[in-house]
């Protein structure tokens, strides 16, 4: 049997946003994580969790609360230490996991 391997990326901020370009919350105008194109922070609450949840797993990033303080970005969907979601136009390759720290 051949085990799964999985391939784990840090990528800085520019990099993720020109690689994954990370889609406005059209739900919420006021949303945080403004990339340039308007906020793209989608809550696990109402109409803003069920569009996270039918989006493909592929293209669903989580915000977390890091170690002492800091706040990274992480391919997938993640329920501990979540401050929210982004959603993205490109998807992350199969078995593989981002983390994209945030300064």
């Amino acid at each position: 049997m051949n085990p799964q391997v999985w391939t784990f990326r840090t990528i800085d901020e520019d990099a993720f946003i020109a690689r994954f370009s990370p889609r406005p919350n059209h739900l919420d105008l006021n949303a945080s994580f403004d990339f340039g194109n308007g906020g793209c922070l989608f809550s696990a609450r109402g109409p803003e969790w069920t569009h996270v949840l039918s989006q493909d797993r592929q293209r669903v990033w989580t915000v977390l609360d890091g170690d002492e303080g800091s706040i990274v970005i992480e391919s997938g969907l993640h329920y501990v230490n979540r401050l929210g979601f982004i959603v993205t136009t490109e998807p992350v390759e199969n078995r593989v996991t981002y983390t994209v720290p945030l300064e």
